[in-house]
Formats: structure tokens, sequence, C-alpha cells
């Protein structure tokens, strides 16, 4: 795939199909993930995969009540669009059936460099996003439990001691096939 290709077709889908996703694809998917470029060489990052059906239930119960902390706000920016609060809500209440859902940490935060270690783990969930396309699995980077306050419960519930949660990035193979989002014009120049 022609990376043009990759970052215009790519979309966050929030509806998969019940299908596996076999563990050769998964592993090269994580494995071009922390291909990033990363500051200073850090390599800030650490993610668990989630697929075992027990632990996705797990997860599951814990964005059931990251989607009642959402309601409000998303209620507040769509205020003429309750289809989109009603999608939203069912996307984090179920994760779309997605097989996978890889959580992301901030392993090597520095007090002085914690925003370029943000910014080098971002690169690294977008190499995941990337990745995942080109091999035919559709992804959604979301931070609702980053903003509504469950970030400790996903630490300690699946990775203690490995860092800040920074996102979550659900999985698999795509169920719908949404079009591009209209681009906000202004939004760079050259001079």
């Amino acid at each position: 795939m022609e990376t043009r290709e990759a970052i215009f077709g790519r979309r966050s889908i929030r509806k998969y199909l019940d299908k596996p996703i076999e563990p050769e694809v998964l592993q090269d998917i994580l494995e071009g993930a922390v291909m990033a470029p990363s500051a200073v060489n850090n390599q800030p990052w650490y993610f668990l995969a989630i697929q075992s059906q027990e632990q996705m239930e797990k997860l599951r119960g814990i964005f059931q009540e990251v989607s009642v902390k959402t309601r409000a706000v998303l209620e507040k920016r769509f205020p003429n669009n309750p289809e989109v609060v009603s999608e939203t809500l069912g996307f984090l209440t179920g994760l779309g059936n997605a097989r996978v859902c890889v959580l992301v940490f901030l392993l090597k935060p520095s007090k002085d460099y914690d925003i370029i270690a943000v910014e080098s783990t971002s690169a690294a969930i977008q190499n995941l996003c990337l990745m995942a396309y080109d091999k035919g699995i559709g992804s959604c980077w979301m931070t609702a439990p980053l903003s509504t306050g469950f970030s400790d419960v996903l630490e300690k519930t699946f990775a203690p001691g490995k860092g800040k949660f920074i996102a979550a990035v659900t999985l698999g193979y795509p169920a719908v096939s949404p079009q591009a989002p209209k681009r906000k014009p202004g939004r760079y120049e050259i001079i």
C-alpha cells in the first residue's frame, strides 16, 4: 500500500465483524507501532493488546462506566446531533464488537519531558493505526477513558507498573466503511 493511500484512506471504525485477528497480523501491527520515531530515542511507550474474551469483557465493563461519564460532554458538543451522541455511547459501551483493544501507556515519563514522551507515543499510535489499515484491520483511537478519569482504573486493572494510560485503540475487521469527515479549512499555511 502506498503511504498516501494509507493516510487518506484510514478511517475511525466503530463497528467490527465477529472475526478474530490472526496472531501474526496482530504482532506485525504492534511491531510497526514501536518503529515510530521518539525524542532522544526514549521509546517511552508500552502497548497491551487485549484479545481474550474474558479480558475484553472486563474492559467493556469499564468502558460502560466511561460511556456514562461521557454523555454530558457529547450532548454539549453535539446539541443538534443526538444520533452522534447515541452512536458514540453505543460504541463506547460495546467497543463496536472489536476483537482486540490495545491500551497504550506512557512507560517512561519524565518530569521535564512529559509532552515530548506523549508526542513520541502518539506517533507510535498513528503507526499502529496505519499498520492496521495496511492489513485490512480497522481501528479507532480513543481518549474518552483519559478525559473521564478512568486512567488509574485501566492502569491498575490491566498494566500495573507500566506507566500512565494515554489512549485505547480498538482493532478489528471493519463492518462499515465510513466516508472521510470534511476537513476544516485554514489548518495549514505555506510561507
